[in-house]
């Protein structure tokens, strides 16, 4: 039987072979430690409860120290992937095929293969992007981005050299050689569930990384680790390390860079700006004084705030109603007993010259409205598959939210774009008002809601 299954499964008896050949060389793996400057550690067990056995079980480096901050579990120099040019090249691009070394895996199903493709798109700015090309990945849609076009007016080299094993790639500035960004530091890791690059930096002075309260422009490099995407999503992070140096980590996706190449911040700003557009505008009126609160409780009481701050003469440009304008916190919706003349209020405050911006926070509740009517919102949004689900892609991922629960908008589906600018219009047409308040919601929602209001409100 068993030879019976090989002579018909050539293909699984060549893999079966190559798994045992992998599973002899993990055994033999002897990783090469060198004595590095604490400061170019990169963790080797950035997860909790590293120890001897469990970092020696990865195939790192296992050298305790009184520094606590300093990983005691760190990177040999003998893994991670190496590189073979494929394809015809060019002045202006480098395409490889990179195949993973022997070697223990971090946390299991590393991609064996991978595809490399760097190039120069301006003379100041370079892409690389690693990926699987097996398999398609998440990657973040570029439909909004006009500028990609590339101006192949300057050759990749010197720009860009790559090592082939271990690979690694070093950026340089052309005109002094220095080096702004080397991957050699720490090897590549590109498993199913986790994905890590290393770069060596010129120097301490880091900025960025937002989405968190920083208590200083330029960023601490001691051995600080900042969640992306998210306030508390680790493992998706940035590590900074007195290298200086940056690890970049995630727990999926692929690895797309961008790298602009100006000399001063503002150059840098300015060609950040030319790839993804330059920032709206805002109205004038946007950066006057803004009022807002959570349960004023009705219009009546919203009404007697503002005649209380015009009778004392402050100027104030916007006021707000949050969630409790709603009828029981539903999007698309407004308390016909509390709120009852929600749709005349934009015109009395336009009267005096104010405008006024509501707030809609999707999640979308399940439940019926008042009195069992339907939620035809929510009605419409299921008609049209607008939902997230699990992974089956028919399972609704229910929350819970404001209204109790609550299905999730999926921005990534066409569908639920045009759900969601179906709902808005109608939903303006109900109730005029001058902007939106956007809590909790992806940037394309964002995205679409201003093309509409920039067409149907006064700005």
């Amino acid at each position: 039987t068993l030879f019976f299954f090989f002579s018909l499964n050539a293909y699984y008896l060549v893999n079966i072979v190559e798994f045992i050949s992998s599973l002899c060389s993990l055994t033999s793996f002897v990783p090469q430690c060198p004595n590095l400057p604490m400061g170019e550690r990169v963790d080797c067990f950035p997860d909790a409860g590293a120890s001897k056995q469990g970092c020696e079980k990865r195939g790192c480096c296992w050298s305790p120290l009184d520094e606590r901050k300093v990983p005691w579990c760190f990177f040999p120099t003998n893994r991670g992937y190496t590189a073979e040019l494929e394809g015809t090249q060019n002045d202006y691009e480098i395409k490889a095929k990179l195949k993973r070394m022997a070697a223990p895996s971090l946390f299991g199903a590393d991609i064996q293969e991978l595809a490399f493709h760097a190039e120069m798109q301006t003379s100041n700015r370079l892409r690389f992007k690693i990926y699987d090309p097996q398999k398609q990945r998440f990657e973040v849609p570029h439909e909004h981005v006009s500028s990609l076009r590339s101006d192949r007016s300057s050759p990749i080299s010197p720009t860009l050299e790559m090592t082939k094993q271990p690979f690694g790639l070093i950026v340089r500035r052309k005109d002094s050689q220095k080096i702004l960004f080397n991957t050699t530091l720490a090897p590549l890791v590109f498993e199913d569930q986790y994905l890590q690059l290393s770069a060596k930096l010129p120097s301490h002075n880091i900025y960025g990384l937002g989405e968190h309260v920083h208590k200083q422009f330029r960023h601490d490099m001691n051995w600080r680790t900042w969640p992306i995407f998210t306030r508390d999503g680790f493992p998706n992070g940035v590590t900074l390390q007195p290298a200086p140096a940056v690890t970049y980590r995630t727990i999926g996706g692929v690895l797309d860079f961008y790298i602009l190449l100006g000399k001063t911040p503002e150059e840098v700003v300015q060609q950040f700006l030319e790839l993804v557009g330059r920032p709206v505008i805002p109205p004038y009126w946007s950066l006057g004084f803004q009022l807002s609160r959570w349960d004023y409780g009705s219009l009546t009481e919203v009404k007697e705030t503002v005649e209380r701050n015009r009778a004392v003469g402050l100027p104030y440009d916007i006021q707000y109603t949050d969630i409790d304008y709603m009828e029981d916190k539903k999007d698309f919706t407004y308390d016909k007993v509390n709120f009852t003349e929600l749709p005349g209020f934009a015109d009395y405050l336009h009267a005096r010259g104010q405008k006024y911006i509501l707030i809609l926070d999707p999640a979308i509740g399940t439940s019926k409205r008042i009195g069992d009517a339907s939620y035809e919102s929510y009605d419409r949004g299921t008609a049209k598959n607008a939902w997230v689900t699990e992974s089956d892609g028919k399972t609704l991922l229910l929350g819970e939210v404001w209204p109790g629960e609550t299905v999730f908008p999926d921005y990534t589906s066409e569908n639920c774009t045009e759900w969601w600018v179906d709902e808005y219009e109608r939903f303006y047409k109900e109730v005029k008002h001058d902007a939106l308040w956007i809590s909790e919601n992806p940037q394309r929602a964002i995205s679409h809601t201003r093309q509409k209001l920039a067409s149907a409100a006064e700005f």
